[in-house]
């Protein structure tokens, strides 16, 4: 049973996943803390960490472990499939919609119409992953100073330096 539970989670969590990784955080707690109380929010947060941390998409890796953390190597399994299957599907199937139809208005009229919608999901997706991770004064001016950097390096300076950063000041400071 908590096999179909988690397939059927990462099902719903995959369709939803239009726009990458940040973007299904939101869902993700949803899913894995509020409904099913599988993890607290606090360990979403460190997952989140190491999710980005480690190769392969955020939605990917926290199914994995999400998976892995309730049902072992077939919960893995179940979770990670229930999120790949949506993307393969749509992407299959986008290809042949954008091939037969690339250039029909409707069709660049949905593909732009659903970025603000994306946009909209990833600030989401920092409002939840930054209320777990900022917890105090030190936390946010490491935030802030790693955003800042990112911004006026005008991505001269690859992010995984800056969480590398982040980490040795934490290191220091904590």
């Amino acid at each position: 049973m908590i096999l179909l539970q988690l397939l059927k989670s990462f099902l719903i969590i995959g369709v939803g996943a239009y726009g990458g990784g940040l973007v299904t955080i939101p869902m993700i707690e949803h899913q894995a803390v509020t409904v099913h109380e599988w993890i607290t929010a606090s360990e979403l947060s460190e997952l989140i960490a190491v999710a980005q941390m480690t190769p392969g998409p955020i939605g990917v890796n926290a199914a994995t472990y999400t998976g892995y953390r309730v049902a072992g190597i077939a919960g893995a399994t179940a979770a990670t499939l229930g999120f790949v299957i949506p993307s393969l599907v749509l992407c299959l199937t986008l290809v042949y919609i954008l091939s037969k139809f690339g250039g029909v208005s409707w069709v660049e009229s949905l593909k732009k119409s659903v970025q603000p919608a994306v946009a909209g999901l990833i600030i989401a997706a920092v409002l939840t992953y930054g209320r777990a991770a900022v917890t105090d004064v030190w936390a946010a001016v490491i935030a802030v100073a790693a955003f800042a950097i990112f911004i006026l390096s005008r991505d001269r300076i690859h992010p995984a330096l800056l969480i590398l950063c982040g980490g040795v000041v934490g290191v220091f400071i904590y």
